[in-house]
């Protein structure tokens, strides 16, 4: 595990929900999916079919093997971090200007369709010759923000080519993103 990742995550969501609660005085509010609900979910939903939620610890850590295999990839100690500690539901952010999603896995069922998708996404890059990247935001015009598998570099992307490198690593990304409450 990446010690400054697990850090960095925890403080980022410790801003998320302060800055949620200063807005609405209670934790954030999501749709609620009666077919793959989340452990993230506090009680339940209201009539409108929303619920409360908050990130929840896992314990134990994934050890993500399934989506490691499904995806076709040995995450790195960063990404491991990332994904497997917290169960979260995707919230908004910025970083550098930029507004984005940040995202997140919201329970099991999430964690199996993810593997799909980041397998599809290497799939993809491996086409074209280039190194191993895992998403871990997208931002609204398409463009997505990726950690590269063996350097830990950030890089943001579209689908067609790598655009270039935004933060030395995701730690660092993690303390410069700022949590937006809407």
């Amino acid at each position: 595990m990446s010690e400054a990742v697990l850090l960095a995550h925890a403080r980022l969501l410790e801003r998320y929900l302060s800055a949620v609660r200063e807005v609405s005085g209670d934790l954030p509010m999501t749709e609620h999916d009666p077919i793959a609900a989340s452990p993230c979910e506090v009680g339940a939903p209201d009539a409108d079919g929303h619920v409360l939620w908050r990130p929840l610890r896992r314990a134990p850590p994934s050890d993500l093997a399934s989506l490691q295999h499904e995806a076709g990839i040995t995450l790195s100690s960063a990404l491991h971090s990332w994904l497997s500690i917290w169960w979260c539901l995707p919230f908004e952010a910025t970083f550098a200007g930029e507004s984005m999603v940040l995202l997140g896995l919201a329970g099991p069922a999430e964690e199996k369709a993810f593997g799909a998708q980041l397998r599809a996404h290497l799939s993809v890059r491996r086409q074209r010759g280039e190194t191993d990247t895992v998403p871990v935001a997208a931002l609204f015009d398409g463009r997505f923000l990726t950690v590269d598998n063996v350097s830990g570099r950030v890089f943001l992307e579209s689908s067609e080519r790598l655009l270039g490198v935004v933060s030395p690593s995701l730690a660092a990304l993690l303390e410069k993103v700022v949590p937006l409450a809407l």
